[in-house]
């Protein structure tokens, strides 16, 4: 699989271009605020139906217009398929081949896809919210069911918590109906923490031994799974936890409770790991989560790695470039804002590789 080719109209901050891409490694430079990340973002919502850095469609929108467009060419071994992500009036399309999706969800794992992201510290820093996420992102370019059930539990939730916020007012809701919540969450909350369950187990070995390789074996890590269900199903839980919620007015137990704890040396990363550790940990999340797609359905995923240069010295760099070598990688985009620097190493590492600049929005394809 390999994006041939990207087409953008009045996204983020470009108006109009067009990039195509013949190597597996690709390098875009520009200075910052040139609009390299969001050129790749767009990639990210080819493959996801949404932006890396934000849940709003209108927010991706170029400033004064009121649709945009993303367009690319994706070759698959046997066939070659067109997909366009539109958003006009509120409204989100996405088409394979000119014919539209009867459901955007549909879409997600056709073409799998990782990004690496200075952001992506949130997920070692901040709450369990951005952990599940990078869970349920992954797990869901696997398993379409899995996706079906996660939103099909997110809606119910909602649903349910809307009741005990009423009940938290005074009005008696109808118990009955509580009921009928109750068992959907479970049924859903315990396919869900299932395959939650054993992706780790899948995940954990391919993120150790990736972790081992950048950090040159000298550094032991750990992720650890936390989950209420572990001990108690949703149905016992949520009749123990149903006086507290209805005080509350939220549900207290459920899969969107789950955790992954991170942790160096037998520490929370968060705690103690230098800024080295953290990047190489995140890295090694990422790379795993390729290697086991790859792993489970034969599928390479599209890697994007944005401003990968920072806060890693040269030697750990030059491990994760072999690894990225390694057939079990597909295609990569990099970005950095040193044109000096990243094309002097990609040079050193790399036999052949693309070059694309960005300037005010303007994309050049650039000789190497």
């Amino acid at each position: 699989m390999f994006l041939r080719s990207l087409q953008l109209l009045h996204y983020k901050n470009y108006s109009a271009a067009r990039v195509a891409f013949s190597q597996k490694f690709t390098l875009v430079n520009g200075r910052n605020g040139s609009g390299k990340t969001n050129l790749i973002d767009a990639v990210h919502y080819l493959c996801l139906c949404k932006s890396y850095f934000t849940r709003s469609d209108a927010q991706v929108m170029q400033h004064e217009n009121d649709f945009f467009r993303i367009d690319g060419s994706v070759e698959f071994a046997d066939r070659t398929l067109d997909i366009t992500c539109k958003y006009q009036f509120a409204k989100k399309e996405v088409l394979k081949n000119g014919v539209a999706y009867d459901r955007i969800s549909d879409h997600v794992g056709l073409i799998p896809v990782a990004m690496i992201a200075p952001d992506d510290i949130a997920i070692i820093n901040d709450g369990s919210d951005e952990r599940r996420r990078f869970l349920d992102q992954a797990i869901a370019q696997l398993n379409g069911v899995y996706l079906q059930r996660l939103m099909h539990y997110n809606r119910v939730l909602a649903q349910r918590n809307a009741l005990l916020r009423q009940a938290a007012t005074g009005m008696q809701p109808d118990k009955t109906v509580v009921g009928s919540l109750n068992a959907l969450l479970a049924a859903d909350g315990a396919y869900i923490f299932e395959e939650r369950k054993a992706w780790i187990a899948r995940f954990t070995p391919v993120f150790c031994h990736l972790y081992d390789q950048i950090a040159g074996g000298s550094e032991s890590v750990g992720i650890q799974y936390v989950s209420q269900l572990e001990h108690q199903s949703l149905a016992t839980l949520l009749e123990e936890s149903a006086r507290e919620d209805f005080a509350s007015g939220r549900t207290s137990a459920g899969i969107h409770k789950d955790d992954i704890l991170l942790s160096v040396k037998g520490h929370p990363v968060r705690e103690t790991g230098s800024q080295g550790q953290i990047k190489s940990f995140l890295i090694s999340l990422k790379l795993a989560q390729c290697l086991l797609m790859q792993e489970q359905t034969g599928r390479k995923s599209i890697l994007l790695l944005d401003d990968i240069f920072e806060k890693l010295d040269k030697h750990r760099l030059e491990v994760i470039f072999t690894i990225l070598q390694e057939p079990a990688f597909g295609q990569i985009i990099i970005t950095d804002a040193d044109t000096t620097r990243s094309m002097q190493f990609c040079r050193e590492q790399l036999n052949t590789f693309g070059h694309i600049e960005v300037s005010d929005a303007v994309v050049t394809e650039l000789a190497t």
